[in-house]
């Protein structure tokens, strides 16, 4: 499934910047904590929302995420 990771605003729920992009079944849950090495650097964050999106029978999503 898509997956699409964005910064949220601490204290709303909202899409800020995208941090990732990736495709995977895996079913992540508010509070999930994740690290993402890139380049040597690694960023860890954690979930704060889990939103589904379907259009045309594909389902997507979108995780809003609080650096950590």
């Amino acid at each position: 499934m898509k997956t699409e990771f964005y910064e949220s605003d601490p204290f709303s729920p909202r899409k800020a910047g995208l941090l990732l992009s990736l495709d995977t079944d895996y079913r992540f849950e508010k509070g999930d904590e994740v690290v993402v090495e890139s380049g040597g650097r690694a960023m860890k964050i954690r979930v704060l929302d889990v939103r589904l999106h379907v259009q045309a029978g594909v389902i997507s999503r979108e995780i809003l995420a609080l650096k950590v």
